[in-house]
């Protein structure tokens, strides 16, 4: 061996223990860095996850039938069903419809029932 080599292999034997700290710190350091960024990707994803989740959700919700709402009321056209406002309020009118024709007697509407 040349002296060169042999002074290049002592001073090698020499700081070996260094070198081999500062490897495993490389080392370590690196596998930190991609520890730190497979936490984060996979919370990215998990945070996707459940906000895709929620809006699902939500529109599902928002897709069912409210069935407390106006348009949903059967409208009575021909005059069949009686709701219950109609059965229990009296029909408002002015003093002037009722002086201009007089209420029909019993004896009227039976009469009339009877025609018919």
């Amino acid at each position: 061996m040349s002296q060169a080599k042999v002074d290049k292999y002592k001073e090698y034997k020499k700081n070996r223990k260094e070198e081999l700290e500062k490897e495993k710190k490389a080392q370590r350091r690196t596998s930190l860095l991609w520890r730190c960024a497979a936490i984060v990707l996979g919370l990215g994803l998990l945070v996707a996850i459940g906000i895709t989740a929620f809006n699902g959700i939500k529109d599902r919700n928002q897709a069912r039938p409210d069935y407390e709402r106006e348009e949903l009321v059967l409208q009575d056209v021909a005059g069949i069903f009686e709701t219950t406002e109609e059965a229990t309020t009296a029909p408002e009118t002015t003093a002037a419809e009722d002086a201009s024709e007089p209420a029909p007697s019993e004896a009227e509407t039976t009469a009339e029932a009877a025609s018919k």
